[in-house]
């Protein structure tokens, strides 16, 4: 036993995509068998799951999913749960898991999230992200999540003397990325010319600010137990932070992240970390969210990210959601899976000798944020 500390023993993903020909219960079958195809002990190593997932009671019919998947997997009689934050249930559900860790109820927890919805038109899909919202100050009133990120796209604009040409960077550079990923959906490199004169999703927003519907699933190993660590160099998970905000109407200042923003502050203060030594991955389902979520980090001086991030070659190194993909409850155990293999093993070819890892994930607006920081133990 390695006192309660918290390390990532093994992760496993599946290429974001459309899984026409697939449950959700063999897209999880896939990556826990790969989860425990080299651990020592198989599934009678895990002494709890814990299952990030958003739509299964509101488009699959299914409650319960936690237990379903656990009997489906043979992980009975293990205790189960599932973890529902909206967009940020993936890193939610990586919080939840270190503290059973940390508490001592559990020595080893295998992290799963799962989403389906190609199966369903974009409309279907709009309907239920739009849930996300306040019933009834927002989607009540046809007032969807799409329609508040072109709103702030039109602000920030308007605000930094910015032309709409000048915030095609963001989804230019992690199409860029996005190549070198393989479990990345959108591997393809695009244009300036190409994103501004994309479809037209709400004004100012395109087709290529948003992120692609699709489906996948991921799933973690979190152990405190010294025989489960698979590296001589293991990956700690040293912090988990979650914060929530104010709705947007009720703002000071609507270009500002106020949960995201405590969060980093709290993991640049009590961690150590050094943003210029870490692998960073930030929530950016639209564009206008990933120059937002930089700038609160303090990467770059408000205003300027557009230009900046062409640069910033440490942020979203997997594609981000725009790219990789944005299978809505499985993403952030993508973004923890995907910085941990960045750190070790390597993405793909993509290896990094950074010391520190941090990962944000935030549903809707900033509404209900989280951060998870990792560290080298060299």
């Amino acid at each position: 036993m390695v006192s309660n500390r918290v390390y990532i023993s093994s992760s496993s993903m599946l290429k974001v995509s459309r899984y026409f020909t697939k449950s959700y219960k063999e897209l999880a079958l896939d990556v826990v068998t790969e989860i425990f195809r080299c651990v020592d002990g198989g599934l009678d190593s895990v002494d709890y799951v814990v299952v990030s997932n958003v739509f299964s009671d509101s488009i699959l019919d299914q409650l319960d999913i936690s237990t379903v998947l656990n009997q489906e997997l043979g992980l009975v009689p293990k205790p189960s749960l599932r973890v529902e934050t909206g967009e940020s249930s993936g890193l939610s559900a990586v919080i939840h898991a270190y503290a059973l860790i940390k508490s001592g109820l559990a020595s080893s927890v295998l992290v799963l999230g799962v989403e389906k919805g190609s199966e369903f038109p974009t409309t279907v899909i709009n309907k239920h992200i739009t849930k996300f919202l306040d019933y009834e100050v927002e989607s009540i009133y046809d007032f969807a999540l799409v329609n508040e990120a072109a709103l702030l796209m039109k602000l920030y604009m308007k605000k930094y003397n910015h032309r709409r040409e000048d915030l095609s960077t963001w989804s230019i550079k992690m199409h860029e990325n996005a190549i070198k990923n393989p479990y990345a959906q959108l591997r393809f490199s695009v244009s300036a010319e190409q994103v501004v004169n994309s479809q037209i999703i709400s004004e100012p927003l395109r087709l290529l600010d948003a992120f692609p519907v699709g489906d996948g699933a991921s799933a973690l190993l979190l152990t405190s137990k010294e025989d489960l660590i698979q590296s001589d160099d293991p990956i700690e998970i040293i912090a988990g932070y979650q914060a929530t905000s104010l709705p947007l109407n009720l703002r000071d200042d609507l270009l500002e992240l106020p949960a995201s923003k405590s969060l980093f502050y709290r993991a640049l203060s009590e961690c150590g970390l050094k943003l210029d030594d870490a692998v960073i991955e930030v929530h950016d389902s639209y564009s206008i969210f990933g120059y937002l979520a930089i700038e609160s980090l303090g990467l770059v001086e408000r205003g300027k990210a557009p230009e900046a991030i062409k640069d910033l070659n440490m942020v979203n190194l997997s594609g981000g959601l725009k790219a990789r993909g944005h299978p809505i409850g499985a993403t952030g155990v993508y973004q923890v899976s995907e910085v941990f293999k960045i750190l070790t093993d390597g993405l793909g070819d993509l290896r990094r000798d950074a010391t520190w890892g941090l990962i944000h994930s935030m549903s809707a607006i900033d509404n209900n944020s989280s951060v998870v920081v990792l560290k080298r133990c060299s």
